[in-house]
């Protein structure tokens, strides 16, 4: 099990491997490389939408929940928006994991992340499933919908938890991607049985319901399993 260190003593000084333009180059790159790719692909409307719903996703209150299925009514691809929320989770790790030092400075999103950092250990030690687990339990961090389960909060939660960079970035884009598909894929299943007859989409939507009520109540059963 994972004891997450001090927090003055977790490590989220600067990689002395890179200096600074390749800490902001990684993250900031991919997120250019990925809009020239849809810029250069999909046509210039559609362009337009996505850029709208990924910048939707990276504001809260909104979440991969509520953008994917928006996305999915609006004719996108399923594994399009999926991919867009893995690659915008992806790119705020990185850039968190590289340049905590800078975030940290940034106007009203700096004192956003302190705060976060300060009230982490609190957090884990309110949640001590997650220091049993370690990286499995960030990983269902990132899946499931808690508030502030981003890539941004998950990748300090990882710091906090004693993990490297490399093991809080992994986490964040294993969890990101099963949470990013899984729910473009069901959101496209139900809305395909919704065009084919209202009755079934309306049946697919009720058995999903019910299947996360079981999920949920499985869940709380196991959380209070691992306090024991």
């Amino acid at each position: 099990m994972i004891r997450p260190p001090p927090l003055q003593d977790t490590l989220f000084h600067a990689d002395p491997t890179l200096d600074r333009a390749a800490r902001l180059g990684i993250p900031v790159g991919l997120a250019v490389l990925f809009f020239l790719a849809l810029y250069l692909t999909r046509p210039y409307p559609e362009f337009l939408l996505l850029g709208g719903l990924i910048l939707a996703y990276l504001l809260p209150p909104a979440g991969k929940e509520s953008v994917i299925p928006a996305g999915l009514l609006l004719g996108e691809p399923w594994w399009l928006i999926a991919s867009s929320t893995l690659v915008m989770d992806l790119c705020c790790s990185l850039f968190v994991a590289l340049n905590l030092d800078l975030v940290l400075r940034i106007p009203l999103l700096g004192p956003f992340v302190g705060r976060f950092m300060e009230g982490g250990q609190a957090f884990v030690k309110a949640r001590p499933w997650l220091e049993r687990l370690s990286f499995v339990g960030l990983i269902i961090f990132v899946i499931v919908p808690f508030q502030g389960s981003g890539g941004v909060n998950a990748t300090i939660l990882g710091r906090i938890l004693g993990m490297g960079i490399p093991g809080a970035v992994g986490c964040v884009l294993i969890g990101s991607a099963i949470s990013s598909f899984g729910i473009a894929l069901g959101a496209g299943t139900v809305l395909a049985l919704f065009r084919q007859s209202p009755a079934l989409g309306a049946g697919a939507l009720a058995a999903v319901a019910l299947a996360i009520v079981v999920m949920v109540q499985i869940w709380r059963r196991y959380l209070q399993y691992l306090r024991l």
